[in-house]
């Protein structure tokens, strides 16, 4: 694993890319990075529930883009947690997916045998009865559940872990604060949405493409069930690539000039300097959707505040962990990922509440 802060704790980020060597190995480990993605996306839809959950619904009361109700299951802690520990991770998916995605399954089962509780929140049009779209940018939906939501309340610290676009909106949500967040954890996350949807519209994409856009496609149908949407569902049907796919969707709704009017205004790239929450960000030299290309110039444009970390794991695919991961919190950390990212977590106090 390369970890590119130069010392252990450093709270900063010196160098946001990988180092040459894995630049000029990059066709290689691409390959390696398919296997890795195209397994770890079997192996989560193999794996069963853990565990009972409880249906979550919480509605949104207002703000920029009005009222919305976000559904989502939620796992308290097993085993029981550690004594004085009552804390909660809230996971939230990414692009074309919702509270029930695979991937979300060994992350919730691993997380809660740390003593951590669960709640995996479906996004703004990501539940099976949708009011309305989400956009990459669209945290304030998660900042009000931080203020309003009792399962909320009733945990002393409260996390975000967000997989892809669900990292970036974590992101987003790290450089506006919150008193009850105490740190963000993003996943294979796009930084730079033009560049990264670039490289999703390639031939060479095509495969994951059509699975984000199928999931996007389904979304927009069941919205349209219920609210006039600006462009018939047929016409969205047949868009081909994620940047049509915002044309017709995301920038009609949310009033954008165009496609890259979206991606500058709301690219977590340009917000990095502002982050005021700790964050923590996952990457693979070896990821097939966001990979290195797409991340490159990140010291040169903006860089990193102080609250940010970047971490380049050994190994893995997009949202597909290693099997090993070091983030240099000491031996007693079992390597295991989510071992380390429970650790990590638990090192920071949310803004309201005292160490």
């Amino acid at each position: 694993m390369i970890d590119q802060n130069a010392v252990h704790g450093a709270p900063s980020m010196e160098r946001a890319q990988p180092p040459a060597a894995s630049r000029r190995r990059e066709g290689a480990s691409l390959v390696r990075g398919h296997i890795a993605t195209i397994a770890g996306f079997v192996a989560s839809g193999l794996a069963p529930e853990p565990g009972a959950a409880a249906p979550w619904r919480f509605r949104v009361p207002g703000g920029p883009y009005g009222a919305a109700t976000l559904s989502g299951l939620y796992f308290p802690a097993f085993p029981s947690p550690p004594a004085g520990s009552r804390d909660l991770v809230i996971l939230v998916h990414g692009m074309g997916g919702d509270e029930r995605s695979a991937y979300l399954r060994p992350a919730t089962a691993a997380l809660r045998a740390q003593g951590l509780s669960v709640l995996r929140l479906g996004q703004r049009g990501s539940s099976r009865d949708p009011e309305d779209l989400h956009h990459a940018g669209l945290w304030e939906d998660i900042a009000a559940v931080l203020s309003g939501d009792p399962i909320v309340a009733r945990h002393d610290r409260a996390f975000v872990v967000g997989f892809s676009m669900g990292g970036h909106v974590g992101l987003h949500l790290a450089a506006a604060g919150h008193p009850r967040l105490a740190a963000v954890v993003s996943i294979c996350s796009p930084l730079y949405l033009d560049r990264a949807v670039s490289h999703m519209d390639r031939r060479e994409s095509l495969v994951y493409r059509r699975h984000v856009l199928s999931g996007l496609k389904r979304m927009y149908r069941q919205v349209a069930r219920r609210r006039p949407m600006p462009v018939p569902t047929p016409v969205v049907d047949r868009a081909e690539t994620l940047r049509e796919w915002d044309r017709l969707t995301v920038v009609r709704r949310f009033g954008f000039r165009d496609p890259a009017a979206y991606y500058e205004a709301q690219g977590a790239g340009r917000i990095l300097r502002s982050l005021v929450t700790p964050a923590l960000l996952l990457y693979s030299s070896q990821d097939p959707m966001v990979p290195p290309a797409t991340l490159a110039g990140l010291e040169a444009r903006e860089g990193l505040s102080s609250p940010g970390r970047v971490v380049w794991m050994d190994g893995g695919g997009h949202i597909a962990l290693p099997r090993r991961l070091d983030l240099g919190l000491g031996p007693a950390v079992p390597r295991a990922p989510y071992a380390q990212i429970a650790a990590w977590l638990r090192r920071h106090e949310a803004a309201g509440r005292a160490p």
